[in-house]
């Protein structure tokens, strides 16, 4: 498991503890094989469609889908409809290009109670992308070193840590960056992001799974940094049997509509 600490104390912290469902990638290849790998998330995640390049029209009426479900049904809300559908459309397209089989908005309520008697404090959101690449693989331990020596030596170094999930060996890796834009009055408005990345080559294949949760809410570090452990827990290489899971499938994570 990814160790999670509290930034003040430095200490371990339990995980998140949340109902988790099954996600299964179709293969990886773009036919529609079996699931390379499984894996999990909370049920704070949201997926968002991804274009296959194939038939537009489906995939558009999925990002209207997605829009309606994340702005509601209010009919003055329809041009932020359309520009969350059309912006949202063209990220997924690109991520899907680069290799990316899994894309979601995770939405975390922060404070309050389980039971809804005391609203949450505030929202806290992250994304969660899950990518394929390929990489030259001759042992999965060898592997996990090297990319472990290439991104220290990176620009991004960040926080590097060798880890052992029950997949397999894998390499932690947690960076910042820090975004500027310019304003009409002549001013700056900055703003800074967290990335957490889990880098994991399959065991016996010449490819690579890359799973990065990132956010804006970077005093929300230690709260991702389990979230993310749990769903490396679940990760699960080679092909799945959908009739021994009935439960599997993307489909029954997206509670709508979205908080």
């Amino acid at each position: 498991m990814i160790p999670a600490r509290d930034p003040e104390t430095n200490a371990e912290s339990e995980p998140v503890i949340t109902t988790l469902a099954d996600v299964e990638t179709a293969g990886t290849d773009g036919g529609d094989g079996p699931a390379a790998f499984r894996f999990q998330v909370q049920p704070e995640f949201h997926a968002i469609p991804l274009g296959t390049g194939d038939d537009e029209e489906p995939f558009d009426e999925q990002m209207r889908e997605f829009a309606r479900d994340y702005w509601g049904e209010q009919e003055e809300l329809e041009p932020i409809r359309r520009f969350t559908a059309a912006m949202y459309g063209v990220n997924s397209q690109q991520l899907t290009a680069d290799g990316t089989v899994y894309h979601a908005l995770g939405i975390f309520p922060v404070g309050g109670t389980e039971d809804g008697s005391q609203p949450p404090e505030r929202v806290s959101r992250c994304t969660l992308t899950v990518s394929v690449r390929d990489i030259d693989n001759p042992d999965p331990h060898l592997v996990a070193a090297g990319i472990a020596e290439t991104l220290d030596q990176g620009e991004e170094s960040g926080e590097i840590q060798l880890i052992a999930l029950p997949a397999g060996p894998a390499v932690l890796h947690i960076a910042g960056s820090r975004a500027v834009w310019g304003l009409s009055d002549g001013g700056e408005q900055e703003r800074f992001f967290v990335r957490i990345e889990i880098w994991m080559p399959f065991p016996s294949e010449d490819r690579l799974l890359l799973v990065c949760l990132s956010t804006a809410d970077v005093q929300d570090l230690f709260h991702y940094q389990a979230v993310l452990a749990d769903i490396a827990d679940t990760i699960i290489f080679g092909d799945v049997d959908a009739d021994e899971d009935p439960g599997a499938g993307g489909d029954d994570l997206q509670p709508l509509p979205f908080g």
